[in-house]
């Protein structure tokens, strides 16, 4: 809604141009959707000349006419968008777009291989029914409304295996991976390690399982203390839970990481404003890595970097996570990247799961509304393709999250008019081995 503020103040005086500076960068896929459509429709109602700043190569292949790529301040090459796509004449872009997640097909040949794990691997952690409610309270003197940030998700993730967890912002993700940590209390339900209850556990059992359970952050620079070092930031769960080390081994097992994580050692005394932030979030993955943990959560972990540094993080993690046999919980709301990490994927939509399934069955036959109007949004780095593709929309605003009734979006049959009525909530049903969908009316997309 900001968004759509700035660009009606901007077309306010009927300019003939219009410069967008990363106009999408920030929203979710179907909010970005939205807005492209929305300035493709003022451009062609005002005839204003647009020139679009961005790194994400989907947005340039469904809006953009002509293309000019920079490289440290420079112009590599400039040229017609369909030319540049089908046949790019610089190594620079070659590699931009190589290393662009596309969601039509599967991982580059020359890429990292992203192994399945075994079905008989043990299970590291297990969530049954968990719930999150938040009491919020309109006004000073409003009643007290409960917001279902989790509402009854359940999940299994074995040695090895990557799941990715899809949304758009405030479907309950952040809110998930927290009460997976324990950083935040559950409301309902069980999150269990190794078949042990750390939800929950006491403070002394809660600590030691702490050892086996990080977290790598959306930003790294946020996440990292500006006043210590590099060194020191990835030392510090060594100081924790390797008290017995000496610093002689604690140094030697930071520069061990580092080099792991593809960071130069004589970075070791630097500040995180002094690095990149590619360089910073592989601070932040060697500093989760270093106690070779059993699951490491990856919140929204590369939705800030540039196409080429994400790239290589996504390579790091699947690399990583192959040489120590961990665990991954990848969420994101690109859902592109989830196709090339993930092993299974959970859709939410406010705090419940939607959609369930393998990864190749979620994106080969989608079956949720939501579920495909999410994969129709996401763009596609192909012009020929992202401009003659069929896209599945939901009209209509979105419903307030604080109405227990918002979960009925794709099942109105079952919509009482009486807030305060009860109702059934959806539930997933398998609709083929291993592949779970919530109930939804059929005419739910087009209505």
């Amino acid at each position: 809604m900001r968004q759509r503020v700035m660009i009606a103040a901007a077309m306010a005086t009927g300019p003939e141009l219009l410069i967008a500076d990363e106009p999408t960068t920030a929203l979710d896929v179907t909010v970005q959707a939205e807005i492209l459509e929305l300035m493709a429709d003022l451009q062609h109602e005002t005839q204003a000349a647009l020139i679009l700043i961005t790194h994400d190569l989907g947005v340039i292949s469904r809006l953009a006419d002509r293309l000019c790529v920079m490289k440290a301040g420079c112009v590599v090459e400039e040229g017609e968008v369909r030319d540049i796509f089908r046949n790019p004449q610089t190594a620079y872009t070659r590699s931009l777009l190589d290393a662009v997640p596309r969601l039509d097909r599967a991982r580059p040949e020359d890429r990292p291989h992203l192994a399945a794990p075994s079905k008989n691997a043990p299970v590291i952690v297990e969530g049954r029914d968990l719930k999150v409610w938040f009491p919020v309270r309109q006004g000073w003197l409003g009643r007290a409304k409960t917001l279902r940030a989790v509402d009854g998700v359940s999940f299994q993730v074995r040695q090895g295996e990557t799941l990715g967890v899809v949304g758009e912002s405030g479907c309950g993700k952040s809110t998930l991976a927290r009460a997976i940590l324990n950083l935040i209390p559950a409301t309902h339900g069980v999150v269990t390690m190794l078949g042990r209850d750390i939800t929950h556990a006491e403070r002394h059992a809660m600590r030691k399982a702490r050892k086996d359970l990080q977290i790598v952050f959306q930003d790294p620079l946020a996440s990292l203390d500006p006043r210590t070092t590099i060194g020191a930031a990835i030392a510090e769960p060594l100081s924790v839970f390797r008290r017995d080390m000496t610093p002689q081994a604690r140094h030697a097992q930071v520069a061990a990481i580092m080099a792991k994580v593809e960071l130069d050692p004589g970075l070791l005394n630097r500040y995180p404003h002094e690095l990149s932030g590619g360089q910073n979030q592989r601070v932040g993955i060697a500093r989760a890595m270093i106690l070779k943990p059993r699951l490491v959560i990856c919140d929204e972990a590369v939705s800030a970097l540039d196409v080429t540094v994400r790239a290589q993080i996504i390579d790091l993690l699947i690399a990583l996570q192959e040489e120590m046999g961990l665990s991954m919980i990848f969420i994101s709301h690109d859902l592109a990247v989830v196709r090339q990490i993930s092993h299974r994927v959970l859709v939410l939509y406010l705090g419940r799961v939607v959609e369930s399934a393998e990864r190749d069955q979620l994106y080969g036959d989608a079956r949720h509304p939501y579920t495909r109007a999410l994969l129709s949004a996401a763009p596609i780095p192909d012009p020929e393709i992202e401009r003659t593709r069929r896209r599945v929309k939901l009209l209509g605003e979105p419903p307030n999250p604080m109405d227990p009734r918002a979960i009925l979006r794709f099942m109105p049959s079952r919509l009482p008019d009486d807030p305060a009525a009860r109702f059934t909530p959806p539930e997933l049903r398998e609709v083929a081995p291993g592949h779970f969908v919530a109930e939804f009316d059929p005419p739910a997309e087009a209505a």
